[in-house]
Formats: structure tokens, C-alpha cells, sequence
């Protein structure tokens, strides 16, 4: 466990600079100090750019160490045989980069306004001590050192958005914690005895007994169940209530929710936590619930999306024959690798078919917001989850081809700015257009399509990007890109924005 200082500065209590964690990749280890040697402006940005990464990262799923570093350090290592490291190992480590940079500079304390607490004033609004604060900083919540309005040492505080998104995935255990209050030691040993009593008199549950001496001495009910499970976990050879199990927390259901999808039988499951079928397919929906939570889903509004017929009307046509057109680009690709080349030979897809794409791209994003929104909070029902999926589905489906489909555009933007500078060097090309698929996505998210056409929206993006954007190649020796690393660079690009560039 984190240790705690007693004060900090203005008698405010702060976590200890000494953690009882270390890195678990090797690489990411390496990174943070080599990290600690950049100028104090570029740790602040990196600390920024780290806290962005941990909130986006999904502990099911498997990231690039290539990913990564690009992630934190806006710079694509070039020769290094990317691994692969699980999410879940990840997050720690982020946490520790955070902690480890942070405390190394001086971070305002309200740095781009965004709200934080300190360890104190998050203890107090959630009605818990400092130490259960360290326990969830820990388990998962990030946090970082900043400087106090006084100007005095760093401490510890908890962005609010990091606070927030950490109740969330942990309503019961923060429940719980928040409802206990401390008993004296002979109050508590009175009430285990009793508890001892009553469950060898009575066939009865640790819920029912610990129902009767809430009422019996005046306590809480959750305050009584957790004194007589924390007691059967310190002494599991004299347990009063040796079968009891307890309610499933977030890790658990997460690794229930991936044996599940790993083809492990509901049957299996329950028999493995002891628990009814019902409990685990409810822990499944609720980790599918959660996840859903955090899908960013931003469209652009529109009266007809809350028209009944809207549905019928949008998608009506069939995507395929939107996206059925014989001519494609004829966009020279001389100059790029070879690798790369087929990505810019596309349809030309007619601007009202595009207009199209856009509005239902748009739609499906609106059903999948509010299929959400109505998820029961605390049973979410398979059928709801399952068609927030297939929205979500959809509307990545509609992205990829929208971002696909545009990328002649940037080709042929990216080689007209170049005509503009003096000496282009030989990889300037592919400099421009992994620039051009980042303003690329970005538009995608943003066009609104009842106001102009997205080819004109998207050129004028981009020559305002390359107006800005110097050349990375000056000063840096010139080599020609290895095979399929082109290829790479934009593939990694639009994986970090969630898009599959490759797959179309």
C-alpha cells in the first residue's frame, strides 16, 4: 500500500513519495528516465499527454509498445522491433510515469482549469479516510503532484475526471468504504461473537444476521456486514460464514466477462466463483455496461434524427450500393512506397452518396447514444447491450470507409503544398500525409454535412495544417523508408483514433 504522510503543506494530507510499486515492462521503465532528463515544459507536456493515453487505454485488450511511445512522446522509434503489452499491465506503469514526472516539475494547481482535490477534500466529500484514498490509488485511480497555491512543497492531488471515472467503475466498493464507521474493539468483538452464535443456532445468512444486529446495536447494515467479512478474511480457520463469497467486484467481473468471451461456459463460471448463473451473466452485461459507458460518441445533431421514421428513411439504401461507383482515383502515386500505394487508389464516390454516408455515419452514432442512455444503471439487459454494440459497429464501419475514401484528397493536397517549398526532401511525401490522415480523421468527426461538401471542408483543413506544420525532414539525415514501415506509420496513426486504414 501507498504510505501516507501525516500533513502536507497547510495541514493537508498527502501521499508519501515512496511507492510499494515498479514497472512491470521493462520498456516503459526505460522510457520514464529517459523522460526525466527532457526540459520541465516538455514533461509537463508528456505528463498531459500520459494521463490522455491511461483514460483510452481498455485492460482487454493488447497495445504496440510502438503505440505507446508514439502516444507519450509524439516520435515514431524507426529500426526497434515493436512487442505487444496486455492493457491491464499498462495502466500501472502510466500511473507510475505520471507520478514520477509530475513530481519533477511544477504543475499549477489548477493547470488548464481542470478541477482537482486534494487527497483531503476528495477524502472528505466522499465521507472516507486518506488511507482508503492511497488503497484506490492503488487499485487504479491516477493521480499527480502539483504545486500548491502557497507555493510551498508538491503534493499529491486527484483530477476530478480521474476521481469520477474511478466511482464509477467501483460503485459498490467505494459504497461500502463511504458507509463504514469505526467500532471500538469490545463492541466488535461482542457483535462477531453474537454473529458466532446466532449462525450456529440458525440456518441463516450472513445478509440475515448481519440485518439483526444492525437493528440490535443501532449500526448500519453495511457497516456490520463488512465488520464480519473483513473478520472471515483475517480468520479464515474460525470463519463464522465459511461459504459466504461476497458481492463480485470490477476485476472480477472483468475476468469473468473475458473468460466468457473466450468460449468458457456460463456453467463453468458460476461454478468456479460459486454463484448462481444469473450473478454471472449479470456481471457480464454490467462489464459490457461499463465499457459502453466509455465510448466517446460525438455526432453532429439533426431534427430528423428524432423524426419516428428517421430509421426507415436513413438507412433504407443499402451501404453498398452508396459506395458502388466504377471510376477511381487517378491521383499519381509515383513517389510513395510501394507499400502504401494502394491505400490512395479509391472510388470517386459522387458528393451526394458522400453526403449520405456523413448523415448516416452521424445517425447510428445518435441510436447508439441513446440505446445507451437507456441502460438500467444497475442490470443491464443483454438486448440493450447487444444493440448498442451493433450501433457502435455500424458507426466505426462508417468511419474507416469515410476515411478511406477521402485519402486521395490528402494525396493530392499534400503534393500541391509541396510545389510551394523550396527543398522538398525525399521523404517530405510521406511526411505530409501521415500529418494529412491525422486533420483526416479529425474532419470526419467534425464535418457537418447540411452546411458544405466534405472534399472542400477537408482541402481547406488541410492546407491550414501545412501552412503551420514545418518540415521534419531539414536538418535530419535523409533514408529511404524499409518496407512496409510507411505503412506502419499511418497504420499506427489511425489506430491511436480508433480507425482501420488497412482493413477497407
Amino acid at each position: 500500500m501507498a504510505k501516507v504522510n501525516k500533513t502536507g503543506p497547510e495541514g493537508k494530507a498527502t501521499l508519501s513519495r515512496r511507492l510499494n510499486q515498479t514497472y512491470r515492462s521493462k520498456a516503459l521503465d526505460e522510457l520514464a528516465r529517459q523522460l526525466a532528463f527532457s526540459p520541465p515544459d516538455k514533461r509537463v507536456q508528456q505528463v498531459k499527454r500520459i494521463e490522455k493515453l491511461h483514460d483510452q487505454i481498455d485492460p482487454d485488450k493488447n497495445y504496440p509498445l510502438d503505440f505507446l511511445f508514439y502516444r507519450i512522446t509524439n516520435y515514431r522509434r524507426e529500426g526497434k522491433e515493436s512487442v505487444v503489452l496486455a492493457g491491464e499491465a499498462i495502466l500501472p506503469d502510466l500511473r507510475l510515469m505520471i507520478d514520477a514526472l509530475s513530481r519533477s516539475v511544477r504543475i499549477p494547481l489548477n493547470d488548464d482549469n481542470e478541477p482537482v482535490e486534494t487527497v483531503q477534500q476528495l477524502a472528505s466529500r466522499l465521507g472516507v479516510s486518506t488511507k482508503t484514498i492511497g488503497r484506490w490509488r492503488k487499485a487504479g485511480m491516477r493521480w499527480r503532484w502539483v504545486e500548491p497555491a502557497d507555493g510551498g512543497k508538491n503534493i499529491v492531488v486527484i483530477p476530478r475526471k480521474a476521481s469520477d471515472r474511478y466511482i464509477e467503475e467501483h460503485p459498490e466498493q467505494v459504497m461500502r468504504a463511504a458507509r463504514f464507521t469505526q467500532i471500538d474493539p469490545k463492541t466488535r468483538q461482542r457483535i462477531i461473537d453474537r454473529a458466532r452464535l446466532i449462525a450456529r443456532r440458525r440456518e441463516v445468512s450472513l445478509n440475515q444476521v448481519a440485518s439483526h444486529l444492525a437493528t440490535k446495536t443501532g449500526r448500519g447494515l453495511e457497516t456490520i456486514r463488512q465488520l464480519l467479512m473483513q473478520y472471515d478474511r483475517e480468520h479464515p480457520e474460525r470463519a463464522i460464514f465459511g461459504d459466504y463469497v461476497g458481492p463480485l467486484d470490477h476485476k472480477q467481473k472483468r475476468t469473468i466477462a473475458r473468460a466468457y468471451r473466450m468460449g468458457v461456459s456460463v456453467g463453468k463460471i458460476a461454478a468456479r466463483y460459486k454463484r448462481a448463473r444469473s450473478t454471472v451473466y449479470r456481471a457480464i452485461h454490467q462489464h459490457s455496461a461499463g465499457k459502453a459507458g466509455r465510448v466517446r460518441l460525438d455526432y453532429v445533431p439533426s431534427p430528423t434524427f428524432e423524426r419516428d421514421d428517421a430509421q426507415q428513411v436513413i438507412l433504407s439504401r443499402p451501404l453498398e450500393a452508396l459506395l458502388q461507383h466504377k471510376q477511381r482515383s487517378s491521383a499519381p502515386t509515383d513517389g510513395l512506397p510501394q507499400e502504401v500505394r494502394p491505400l490512395f487508389n479509391q472510388p470517386l464516390i459522387p458528393q451526394e452518396q458522400v453526403r449520405a454516408l456523413f448523415i448516416r455515419y452521424n445517425f447510428v452514432k445518435f441510436k447508439a447514444v441513446r440505446e445507451r442512455e437507456s441502460f438500467d444503471k444497475y442490470s443491464p439487459g443483454a438486448k440493450q447491450v447487444g444493440a448498442f454494440k451493433q450501433w457502435v459497429e455500424q458507426a466505426r464501419e462508417l468511419r474507416d470507409i469515410l476515411v478511406q475514401i477521402h485519402l486521395p484528397i490528402v494525396l493530392s493536397v499534400a503534393r500541391r503544398h509541396m510545389i510551394s517549398e523550396t527543398s522538398p526532401g525525399p521523404t517530405r511525401l510521406m511526411e505530409l500525409i501521415e500529418t494529412g490522415l491525422e486533420v483526416l480523421i479529425q474532419s470526419v468527426e467534425t464535418f457537418n454535412p447540411t452546411r458544405q461538401q466534405f472534399d472542400s471542408f477537408l482541402t481547406n483543413r488541410l492546407m491550414g495544417r501545412y501552412a503551420t506544420t514545418p518540415s521534419q525532414s531539414k536538418g535530419m539525415a535523409h533514408r529511404r523508408s524499409e518496407p512496409g514501415e510507411a505503412l506502419a506509420r499511418l497504420e499506427a496513426i489511425a489506430r491511436e483514433a480508433g480507425v482501420g486504414i488497412a482493413d477497407f
